[in-house]
């Protein structure tokens, strides 16, 4: 297996193989979101998704939770209306287009609580694996504020509006069962298996074919926000990189030679 690391200071970077191992990285602080965090985690997406070696990528979180959302901090010394507002925009839509755009899958480890803004890092992610004693809360309410980040519309696409709603304005933990239940979560595992079932799971998906997984990827974030018949003529041109692919001629000739296919990403 070959291992190479980095360190970007508040995100980790750790490349196994075919699989990227994305680590948020202030455990002191819970691995709130402050700018450098949230500009080093894009240039860790940026990177996966430009190394072709990369076919799968896991973000979690260092110390004793996934996030526990923005950063305090920031709200410290009080922001103007425009500030805050600013901030947000420019802070969290590049880093959600870079999560919905990846043409990789990226699987959430969630340990701890992910919370605020976390919890919309988390729901992000396009698979999530929970430990058994983590947990989602949406904390905005807690201190008079609304779903930011991009929380609203991701939560709301997982449970519905209603019980989205009732998440997100009780502002209660949502414990790793109950998100399971809800669809919030893929897996639920034993917290001290979390990380090694979760990189097990992306090393089995890196063995798919990338191109297609990244059209799937690309073809469910389109049918979300579109109706059918555009979404059937996404769907055709997205199809034309997988006409052309090597990978498409591999898996015709496992299934007609019946034996398992040897996929490339190419």
């Amino acid at each position: 297996m070959t291992i190479e690391k980095s360190e970007l200071h508040s995100v980790l970077y750790k490349k196994e193989d075919a699989v990227a191992i994305i680590t948020l990285n202030r455990p002191d602080r819970y691995n709130a979101v402050n700018r450098d965090l949230n500009e080093q985690l894009q240039a860790a997406l940026h990177r996966a998704g430009e190394d072709d070696e990369v076919r799968a990528l896991v973000l979690t979180g260092a110390g004793q939770g996934f996030c526990a959302g923005a950063d305090m901090e920031n709200f410290s010394a009080g922001l103007k209306p425009e500030e805050g507002r600013d901030i947000i925009t420019k802070t969290y839509q590049p880093l959600m287009r870079d999560f919905l755009t990846l043409q990789k899958p990226i699987i959430g480890a969630i340990h701890g609580s992910a919370a605020g803004v976390g919890a919309a890092l988390a729901l992000a992610c396009d698979l999530r694996v929970m430990a058994d004693n983590a947990s989602l809360l949406y904390a905005f309410i807690n201190i008079g504020l609304g779903p930011d980040g991009g929380a609203g519309w991701l939560l709301a696409r997982q449970v519905g509006y209603s019980r989205a709603f009732q998440i997100a304005i009780e502002g209660k933990k949502v414990a790793a069962d109950r998100c399971l239940e809800l669809g919030l979560t893929n897996k639920v595992v034993s917290a001290d298996k979390l990380l090694e079932e979760t990189k097990a799971w992306a090393h089995q998906l890196a063995e798919r074919p990338t191109l297609a997984v990244g059209i799937t990827k690309a073809d469910l974030h389109h049918a979300l926000t579109h109706d059918l018949y555009e979404n059937i003529a996404f769907e055709a041109e997205q199809q034309m990189a997988a006409f052309a692919s090597q990978d498409l001629q591999e898996g015709v000739m496992a299934f007609l030679q019946k034996r398992k296919a040897k996929f490339t990403g190419n």
